[in-house]
């Protein structure tokens, strides 16, 4: 509930109601409900009861769940009846027990009728796929999570238009509509983004400030579109080896993934290729991403890290194919996530290879005990030190306790690591990654899916099953885009 009372002053509202002749029987107070819903531009979700005082107390409940509900139901009440003494009475009540909302009843009702539009265009719902993560954008890490279902956008609004402004005086409403206008598209998308500098205006906030790289007014041309990102965690069950627990969110840009999946039934390993297909072609969010573009991550235990995922294949429209020739895919390090004591060296390397990503240095080891592991470690400690590419996979499973190279690489905070999973004669490796490594790091994971792609193109830069593309492993960890789960609590500032 967003409005919360006690039951003694709940118990108040609803007898003032009754006590209102032409509101004590459901008949009568359905027209008046009726009125209500067209002032607020949006219909009152509650459950009808036989009796009447427990009708009277859900209509009391859907009052309290939209800011202005209960006012605007006094006006109306006042309109039909301006000399009655019980409305007067109720309008007192509602005036003790529930402050004036800051948001004007017109511009309420032209906000609600907006998004009843935008239901209307989108008559799937799939601007519900992205709720998740702008409301995390609108009201930050202070706000926990929606602990109810979503079934509308209008509930969203009335539960942001309680929520008091951040530290910068902005509502977190007008931020959540800002960002819906860049979603939502023709023809509702100028509409929006008028409410909010309406909004900006009346407030008396900054525009400038306020409206940062949203507003097309300060952005000259059309912003960037975001990377989209689909994640896939596979964690050790603990009481199957063989067995893995999934969860998958979508993330767009740097903001917080929304979840997709997340099961309590440990899954083998060769079930995932059947979870990402049905994520790929029946997940609405994913297929209504807001920019084509996507990026599969697969978040993996040590004992994972050289599994060729990539090499999974997937049907889509009846064609099968693999999925790292149609997506860029790369591996992130469970482990790392998991070992908060080494996130600053890898947050510092990472904002160094996002400054210095043009033909950044490259520590390549040709082959396993090359050198020991202090004398590696502080060799990949430098801060200039970023990519890391080995010529041999990892070591065996049996292994898993005892750290090898490609483990000392992400302990010492290397971001970006590659490596052959067959074994590579070193000189031939260090020819075929050198093109790869060269230019832009940033743009990596979609030179190494062009690289798989060329490995079953049959072309002349097709070089059969001994093509890299075919046996390459790309960790690329980037530090700014840790899933929640993993981030460490801050002080409070």
């Amino acid at each position: 509930m967003i409005t919360s009372l006690n039951v003694d002053d709940q118990h108040r509202l609803v007898e003032a109601i009754r006590r209102i002749d032409a509101m004590s029987v459901q008949r009568e107070r359905s027209v008046h409900v009726q009125a209500l819903e067209r002032d607020l531009g949006h219909r009152l979700d509650y459950v009808h009861h036989d009796k009447e005082m427990l009708d009277v107390w859900a209509l009391v409940d859907a009052l309290l769940n939209y800011p202005g509900a209960a006012h605007a139901l006094v006006r109306i009440l006042q309109t039909f009846y301006p000399t009655s003494l019980p409305v007067r009475a109720l309008g007192e009540v509602v005036a003790e027990l529930l402050p004036e909302p800051w948001l004007d009843q017109t511009e309420r009702r032209e906000l609600h009728e907006l998004i009843t539009s935008l239901e209307r265009t989108d008559p799937g719902l799939s601007h519900l796929g992205r709720f998740p993560m702008l409301y995390r954008r609108a009201v930050g890490p202070a706000w926990p999570q929606l602990d109810r279902e979503v079934r509308s956008l209008h509930d969203v609004v009335a539960l942001l238009e309680e929520m008091p402004a951040g530290r910068d005086a902005t509502p977190p409403l007008l931020l959540f509509v800002s960002d819906l206008a860049e979603y939502a598209g023709y023809p509702t998308a100028a509409p929006f983004r008028d409410w909010v500098r309406r909004q900006v205006e009346a407030q008396g906030l900054n525009g400038a400030v306020f409206l940062g790289d949203r507003s097309p007014e300060v952005t000259r041309g059309e912003p960037e579109p975001s990377e989209n990102y689909l994640v896939i965690e596979c964690a050790p069950d603990a009481l199957e080896a063989d067995r893995y627990l999934v969860t998958a969110w979508l993330q767009v840009g740097r903001e917080p993934g929304s979840t997709l999946q997340c099961s309590d039934e440990a899954l083998p390993l060769s079930r995932i290729p059947e979870l990402l297909e049905r994520l790929l072609t029946s997940e609405s969010s994913v297929i209504g991403r807001p920019s084509p573009d996507l990026t599969i991550e697969f978040i993996l235990p040590r004992a994972l890290l050289d599994q060729p995922v990539e090499q999974f294949k997937i049907n889509i429209a009846r064609v099968e194919h693999r999925i790292g020739i149609r997506y860029p895919v790369v591996v992130r390090s469970l482990d790392r996530m998991r070992e908060a004591a080494v996130h600053h060296d890898w947050r510092r390397k990472w904002d160094w290879l996002s400054g210095h990503s043009i033909d950044a240095p490259v520590c390549l080891l040709a082959r396993p005990g090359e050198c020991d592991k202090e004398e590696l470690y502080s060799k990949l400690a430098g801060a200039s030190t970023a990519v890391l590419a080995l010529a041999f996979p990892p070591w065996s499973r049996a292994d898993d306790d005892e750290p090898d190279e490609h483990w000392v690489g992400l302990v010492a905070g290397i971001p970006v690591v590659a490596w052959c999973r067959d074994g590579r004669d070193p000189a031939q490796f260090a020819r075929e990654v050198k093109g790869l490594l060269a230019a832009d790091v940033l743009k990596l994971p979609r030179r190494t899916m062009d690289l798989r792609r060329q490995a079953l193109s049959g072309g002349p830069e097709g070089a059969g099953s001994g093509h890299l593309g075919l046996h390459l492993t790309l960790v690329f960890d980037d530090a700014d885009r840790i899933p929640e789960p993993y981030v460490r609590l801050r002080p409070p500032a």
